[in-house]
């Protein structure tokens, strides 16, 4: 049996998708090996999952702040240096990794090792970019272009196998609700979102007329419980609810609409504009409005939040059927492709 070391991380988006990937890993390898920061995320999503964790010092770029970054390249010379002893140390046979600045020192500092990367959005990240060349395969859950005269696999989404047995009833019995109306499901990721928080709380009243309303507000994001309307800060069984939607408004991110677009439940994606995000999230909207899997709506315009609910509602079946005719679960793929590339 072999060894393999995966990295990545920054926010959950980096981590979870790395979960989706262990039930088959452990099959195939005698030793896994997780390297993130010392107190990060990644720490806490792995604390479970039967790896063997490594905590390095990852520097990060600040998008948009020059001083701020003077100190990244000597920072950077370290946590490569950190991350080659441990990769030496170690000695796998592959490296996966999910991209995210925690993942940077871990691919640059692997000088022999086969690196695989996987890219969740319509372009490649920056640690990606930076990466690309050291990598033996380019993954990608978007069909993209070549990058620097390198091929990029098209394999889809790692996607937990826990997504397709979530009960419905179990979430609605969570929420309090009876089956009788349709259920809106409102998720801005783990943190939540500001505009999104804001656009239901200043349509409450007329949603709870029409729609039983699930809301994942975000850490520290509290809301009051009232008939129809069930606010949660966070939950790590988000798959019950998932199963419990009928519909669902959400951010952008590849996992999100990934997740969402395998249930078949239809969506509207409501993207982070760019300067909040790189644009990524604007990027991975159009691609699923281009392809009748979701509606998008900007989020200068959630002043139309009813409207486009209502738009979403009407649509829904034609958007089911786009839906179940799209691979969107790439997880056996890319285990076969970590799986070849280690031999």
């Amino acid at each position: 049996m072999k060894k393999i070391i995966l990295t990545g991380g920054g926010t959950a988006g980096h981590v979870t998708p790395i979960s989706a990937l262990l039930p088959a890993l452990g099959l195939r390898f005698s030793e896994i090996h997780f390297i993130g920061r010392k107190d990060g995320i990644e720490r806490d999503l792995m604390a479970n999952e039967g790896v063997i964790y490594h905590g390095i010092d990852c520097p990060r770029f600040v998008r948009g702040k020059f001083f701020a970054n003077l100190a990244l390249p000597f920072k950077l010379f370290f946590a490569v240096r950190k991350a080659r002893k441990l990769v030496e140390e170690i000695a796998p046979d592959v490296i996966f990794s999910k991209g995210g600045y925690v993942a940077l020192p871990v691919v640059l500092g692997a000088k022999h090792v086969p690196v695989i990367l996987h890219e969740s959005d319509t372009s490649l990240g920056l640690a990606n970019k930076l990466s690309a060349r050291k990598a033996e395969v380019i993954c990608s859950s978007f069909p993209l272009p070549d990058y620097r005269g390198k091929s990029i696999a098209h394999t889809g989404s790692p996607l937990r196998a826990q997504l397709y047995s979530g009960s419905r009833s179990a979430g609605l019995n969570k929420c309090g609700f009876d089956g009788r109306r349709k259920v809106l499901l409102v998720m801005g990721g783990s943190l939540g979102s500001a505009a999104l928080n804001k656009a239901v709380d200043e349509n409450i009243e007329e949603l709870t007329k029409r729609y039983d309303v699930i809301h994942l507000r975000g850490k520290g994001n509290g809301g009051e419980r009232r008939k129809g309307y069930c606010p949660i800060e966070f939950t790590r069984e988000i798959f019950d609810l998932f199963a419990a939607a009928d519909l669902a408004v959400t951010r952008g991110g590849g996992n999100s609409v990934f997740e969402l677009g395998a249930l078949g439940v239809p969506m509207l994606i409501v993207p982070l504009p760019k300067g909040a995000s790189r644009g990524d999230q604007l990027g991975n909207a159009e691609y699923f409005v281009r392809n009748g899997l979701a509606l998008s709506l900007t989020q200068d315009r959630l002043s139309e939040f009813l409207d486009a609910v209502e738009t979403l509602e009407k649509e829904s079946a034609n958007l089911v059927g786009r839906m179940r005719m799209y691979d969107f679960d790439g997880t056996a793929r890319i285990v076969d492709i970590i799986e070849r590339t280690a031999r």
